[in-house]
């Protein structure tokens, strides 16, 4: 009866030992996945905030602050303030029908991470980019 009892218990530290050996990694998996998913669902907010920004721009009367308004409404969806927005041409009020109006909307993945510095993403950005031609009145 003693020697069944012995193996158990000598079992048992061998799942202890497995157990804290494999729950790092675990993590760092479960961890990895969640953040990928985090960044996977921004890049897809972003991509949508140029297109409307584009969309808007697109518009004969439009101006940059139409442009401007309608991203920044987009991305406050996500809750994303640390966005980079370049509107090319910046002054849309020259710009002629047929003109090629282009939004691109940068934000470093860093400020996005659910937990920052826990990945090196460091130097890395999401990009959208979104080309579109101006409309005319007629």
């Amino acid at each position: 009866m003693k020697s069944r009892f012995r193996k158990k218990q000598t079992r048992r530290g061998a799942a202890t030992v497995e157990f804290a050996l494999i729950v790092p990694v675990m993590l760092t998996f479960t961890f990895g996945l969640i953040e990928m998913g985090r960044i996977s669902m921004i890049k897809e907010a972003v991509v949508q905030a140029s297109r409307e920004g584009a969309r808007v721009g697109i518009r004969p009367t439009a101006s940059i602050e139409d442009v401007q308004t309608r991203i920044n409404e987009e991305l406050a969806i996500m809750n994303l303030t640390s966005a980079v927005v370049t509107i090319t041409p910046s002054f849309l009020e020259e710009a002629e029908p047929g003109d090629d109006i282009k939004v691109r909307i940068t934000i470093p993945i860093s400020e996005v991470s659910y937990v920052p510095g826990f990945f090196s993403f460091e130097g890395l950005d999401i990009v959208a980019e979104t080309v579109m031609r101006r409309e005319s009145t007629g």
